[in-house]
Order: structure tokens, then C-alpha cells, then sequence
């Protein structure tokens, strides 16, 4: 696995979305928490209209947890961090399925079928 050190700027895919904040898988198999407070310099009321499921996102490691456990941030990223991460070339990793979470669409799918049929 992957030693992370705090500052260090990776590639992550979002596995899980709650109120609260999206957890994430990278390449190793490590996961960690972007907390809604990190994603953006502004109030963030819907975290779904910031982050989708499946997708990958850079963040920045602000913190990790004696288990290895990842705290993450997009909101500290510098332009000029951005500006050398791409020009690194990194490049995207595919997630495996199996880590990502459907389960909240799997619990309003039923809400969304009645409320197409109802018309509204």
C-alpha cells in the first residue's frame, strides 16, 4: 500500500455519499473522508450537486487516523498544486465496483418510480 504523508495531492474515486460527507477509495484500497466542510470555500447545503458516486476527484490528505484512515480536502488545494498535479500526467484509476455504495439510490428508486407515474 501507498504511504500517504499530509499536503500530498491525490486521486480518488467517491464510493459513498452522506449528509455529512463522501468517502472515498483510492488505488491501494485505502478510503477517506472528505467532509462536507472541505469540498468547497462556501456553505454547502446539498452535497450531491458537488460530488457524484463513481466519480474520481483530487483531494489533498489534511490528516490520518493511526489506522491509516485518510481526512481529505478539495477546498485546500492551491491553483498552483492543481497546476503541478496535472502536469505530472497522473493519471485516473478504475474502481472496482464492489467498493461503491448504491445504496442510497437504491432507497429513494421507489420514491422516484411513484413520483414518474404520478406526473409529478
Amino acid at each position: 500500500m501507498t504511504e500517504y504523508k499530509i499536503n500530498d495531492i491525490i486521486e480518488g474515486t467517491i464510493i459513498n455519499i452522506r449528509d455529512f460527507g463522501a468517502i472515498m477509495i483510492f488505488s491501494d484500497g485505502k478510503k477517506g473522508l472528505l467532509h462536507i466542510s472541505e469540498i468547497a470555500n462556501t456553505f454547502i447545503r446539498n452535497i450531491k450537486k458537488y460530488l457524484k458516486i463513481g466519480k474520481t476527484y483530487q483531494v489533498k490528505v489534511i490528516g490520518i487516523e493511526d489506522d491509516g484512515f485518510l481526512k481529505l480536502s478539495m477546498s485546500k488545494i492551491t491553483e498552483e498544486e492543481k497546476e503541478e498535479y496535472h502536469k505530472n500526467g497522473i493519471k485516473k484509476v478504475k474502481i472496482d465496483p464492489e467498493f461503491i455504495d448504491f445504496s442510497g439510490l437504491k432507497e429513494k428508486l421507489p420514491e422516484w418510480i411513484k413520483s414518474a407515474k404520478e406526473g409529478k
